[in-house]
């Protein structure tokens, strides 16, 4: 489908200056899973439309838990109209206050807790949900399903580089198991 690998990387021109209102997200590490997280939520930011449908004038965000997979993929395969979920993606739920994301807050980070350390990580990009419905899903891209690719293009890899990195990597790996 085309909502398959919803990802895109950019590179900036100008370096990004940080301050207390501009900080970056970590990516997650290797290992890290959402099962790890704490309290089993987490908290998406965008500027999609408020709760009357209106324009956001300032970056809002929303703590939202993270749903059953099972029954996410359920209810979004019983449409057409949807792509399907799959392993790459995970799901949050509404809120107890039946708040949830709506237009214009897709490509948003959804920021999690690690429990064991306390780190904090972006886990997913939302790529869709039901039109702001509030007893609904919002379906995510899992970003740790996708970070060999992510750290390939931060290298700079080509086939060539990636083959030959590869290839050094094999012949690491043979000699430490003959030592």
């Amino acid at each position: 489908s085309d909502w398959e690998n919803d990802l895109a990387l950019i590179q900036l021109k100008k370096p990004v200056l940080m301050s207390d209102k501009v900080t970056p997200i970590p990516l997650p590490e290797r290992g890290q899973d959402l099962a790890d997280t704490l309290r089993g939520t987490g908290v998406i930011t965008g500027w999609g439309w408020g709760i009357h449908l209106t324009l956001a004038t300032s970056l809002k965000h929303l703590v939202v838990p993270l749903a059953n997979h099972a029954e996410c993929k359920a209810e979004y395969d019983l449409t057409k109209r949807t792509p399907a979920v799959d392993d790459h993606m995970f799901c949050t739920g509404p809120t107890k206050y039946e708040e949830n994301v709506c237009f214009g807050d897709a490509g948003g980070a959804l920021v999690v807790t690690d429990a064991a350390t306390g780190d904090i990580y972006a886990a997913g990009i939302l790529s869709f949900d039901k039109s702001c419905q509030t007893n609904k899903y919002g379906v995510y891209m899992k970003i740790s399903s996708y970070l060999p690719w992510i750290h390939s293009v931060i290298r700079g890899d080509t086939e060539t580089s990636s083959a030959l990195r590869s290839d050094a990597m094999s012949k690491m790996y043979r000699y430490s198991l003959q030592q």
